[in-house]
């Protein structure tokens, strides 16, 4: 019994002793264990926070999405990216997504994973709203995750916000479809050719309307489309486009023979390995071209016909107005009853009316032309004013017409500017006033308007208390060719020109003019000038001009003192021996000869002091008389004075680059021809005092 218990005993003890250490074992393993478990978990959070961290980093973000297409996950900086905070409630991935048509497919994508039916295809590209509702472009690479049966529980994305580069590949597309529109907008054909000058490309309109087929010239090289000098035209312009990069344009003509046209070929250059050359035509233009050029000749031969039209008969009328009015003139000297006397006074105011006449067409004739002259001179303003009155002292008396003149005083005396301009728009306008006023007066005001330390601003404006001018008519008062009243049985002549260069004579001086009249009350004309104020310079020499030298005209010989041997050449009969007339008068008996052939034969058989050398003769004219006389080689030319009724500026240039030393304008007047010649004498006999 006793053994018995001492076994049981020993039993126990044993079976203690093992269960103690199973149990001390198991303990220390499942310390272990838990050891373990803890090391895993950290490590797993380590692994996650570095994941996090590398996130926070990235332009990339983490996301999952469930068979519902809820999102389970997202990594931390989906904040930063969307302005999603990452434990926002899980939303479903659709409620996200935009409008876009590319996400149209995602839904039955998304399911696709879940389903087994969807292969892995990256990247996908959805656009969605973020936390503002500003759309992002995501591009997606997705990973599905299976369980131990296969079945796919969620699927993990990387998505990259490729938003900037959506927008500039948009607007890439955009910029390529408005050039692809521009450049089918274009009529002109264009080819692209390489470095071998071989076509390439090409784009053109109506293909199969056209004589040749832009779709054979692929593969091939200019000189095979373009042969001849034009071919190689082209490839020395395409290989300039090459080497400057700079636009190469040249104008050829292309097509079937006999029937060419006009084109402009432009050569750009587009890469380094490619040109394009837009082809345009330009036959409309060139046809435009040559009846413009045709217009432009025929309106300049218009013109040109005109103004020789204008100065032939300006001479062929100032010729036998040089007889009538010198004529006129020395009749008026005889002795003749008070009848005779009143018809001569009549045939001399209207050969001055029809000179006054010549002269508006000639000046006219000038402006149209561009050809009229301005000469600036220092001058007494006062006695400008005071000479124009008193050409029309004797035409208001007459009419017993009051004429005033005030000039404020204010208003420098001395002036620069054109004289003889000023004093011909003063004359127009004085005689049109006294003209259309029957009683009353003409009234000259000069006023300054304004002046600075070199200039100054004077208006003029004469008033008369004469017809009156229609408001209706006012309007195209200062247009060529027009009267105020037009009709045949109208009170007074003219041309119509003499305001309307007024009015360009006004803008010549730089100022304007205007006009304010009413009918039977009278009318109003006003227009300043910009002048020069004189300096103290030409100051003197204005004064010098300004003063009148005596002259007695009743001692009218000069031949006494100036013993000149004269040389008359003229064609016209009349005029010949009105100059004779002249000049006998002066105290001298020319000699007379009446063609140029004539004048070159008694030149080099007779020794002149001076030569009147009418311009126009037969044989041989003036100029080139005058030519052949100055390459005799005399060692004492004669003076020569041409004369001529031709009185436009460029014929005086031309008599005087001829080799004349003066210009007299027919008619010739009796004072201008006797200081010509007394000027011819001083330098002749200069030792005469």
């Amino acid at each position: 019994m006793s053994f018995f218990i001492y076994f049981s005993l020993v039993f126990c003890l044993v079976a203690v002793g093992v269960l103690s250490y199973y149990l001390i074992n198991y303990k220390r393993k499942y310390q272990k264990f838990q050891v373990k478990l803890i090391d895993e978990k950290r490590r797993k959070e380590s692994i996650t926070d570095t994941f996090e961290l590398l996130m926070d980093h990235s332009s990339d973000f983490v996301f999952r999405y469930n068979k519902k297409g809820m999102i389970i996950y997202a990594s931390s900086n989906v904040e930063r990216i969307l302005g999603f905070e990452k434990e926002d409630n899980q939303v479903h991935f659709t409620e996200l997504l935009t409008p876009n048509p590319i996400n149209d497919k995602i839904a039955g994508h998304m399911s696709g994973f879940f389903e087994g039916d969807q292969t892995i295809r990256t990247p996908v590209f959805v656009e969605v709203y973020d936390a503002a509702k500003q759309t992002h472009m995501l591009e997606i690479f997705e990973f599905p995750f299976s369980n131990v049966d296969a079945e796919v529980e969620y699927v993990t994305c990387v998505a990259r916000n490729v938003t900037s580069l959506y927008k500039t590949e948009l607007e890439l597309k955009e910029s390529e479809h408005q050039q692809a529109m521009i450049l089918q907008a274009i009529p002109d054909a264009m080819f692209t050719l390489d470095r071998e000058c071989r076509y390439i490309d090409y784009q053109v309109h109506n293909e199969d309307k056209l004589w040749y087929r832009p779709s054979d010239f692929l593969g091939k090289k200019v000189s095979e489309i373009v042969p001849g000098p034009l071919g190689k035209i082209f490839e020395d312009a395409i290989t300039n486009a090459f080497k400057t990069g700079e636009l190469q344009t040249l104008e050829y003509e292309f097509g079937k023979p006999g029937a060419e046209e006009n084109f402009e070929g432009r050569i750009i250059k587009l890469d380094p390995d490619r040109v394009l050359i837009i082809s345009r035509n330009i036959s409309p233009q060139k046809k435009l071209e040559i009846e413009l050029r045709k217009a432009k000749n025929a309106a300049e031969s218009a013109a040109k016909a005109k103004s020789n039209f204008l100065a032939t008969m300006s001479h062929e009328i100032r010729t036998p107005m040089n007889g009538v009015i010198g004529m006129t003139s020395l009749l008026a000297e005889t002795e003749l009853s008070e009848e005779q006397k009143d018809y001569v006074d009549t045939i001399q105011a209207s050969g001055d009316t029809l000179l006054r006449i010549i002269n508006d067409i000639l000046d006219y004739s000038k402006i149209e032309s561009g050809k009229l002259s301005f000469e600036e001179t220092v001058f007494s303003l006062e006695k400008v004013v005071y000479d124009s009155f008193s050409l029309f002292n004797f035409e208001a008396s007459k009419k017993e017409l009051s004429l005033n003149s005030h000039i404020d005083e204010n208003v420098p005396p001395f002036i620069k500017t054109d004289r003889g301009r000023l004093r011909q728009i003063l004359l127009n306008l004085l005689s049109n006033a006294v003209k259309f006023t029957e009683r009353g007066s003409v009234t000259l005001n000069v006023e300054l308007e304004s002046m600075s330390a070199k200039h100054a601003v004077i208006c003029f404006t004469i008033k008369d208390t004469g017809i009156g001018i229609p408001q209706n008519k006012l309007g195209g008062l200062f247009q060529e060719f027009t009267q105020a009243d037009s009709s045949h049985s109208r009170r007074f002549g003219g041309t119509g020109l003499g305001l309307a260069i007024v009015k360009r004579l006004v803008k010549l001086l730089h100022g304007k003019i205007s006009v304010k009249s009413e009918v039977g009350v009278g009318s109003e004309f006003s227009f300043n000038t910009r002048v020069k104020l004189a300096s103290k310079k030409n100051l003197g020499e204005a004064i010098l001009n300004q003063t009148e030298i005596p002259n007695d005209k009743s001692d009218q010989l000069i031949s006494n003192e100036f013993p000149l041997k004269i040389l008359l050449a003229e064609d016209n009969s009349i005029n010949r021996r009105l100059t004779t007339i002249f000049l006998e008068r002066l105290g001298f008996i020319p000699d007379v000869a009446v063609d140029g052939l004539e004048v070159i034969k008694m030149v080099k058989e007779n020794a002149y002091d001076l030569i009147l050398l009418d311009v126009s003769m037969p044989k041989m004219d003036g100029h080139m008389a005058a030519q052949i006389i100055g390459d005799m080689g005399m060692s004492s030319p004669p003076y020569i004075i041409g004369f001529s009724a031709n009185a436009f500026q460029e014929d005086i240039d031309l008599a005087l680059e001829s080799g004349m030393d003066d210009y007299l304008t027919k008619p010739i007047q009796f004072e201008v021809l006797r200081n010509k010649l007394i000027a011819a004498g001083q330098r002749r006999f200069p030792f005469v005092s």
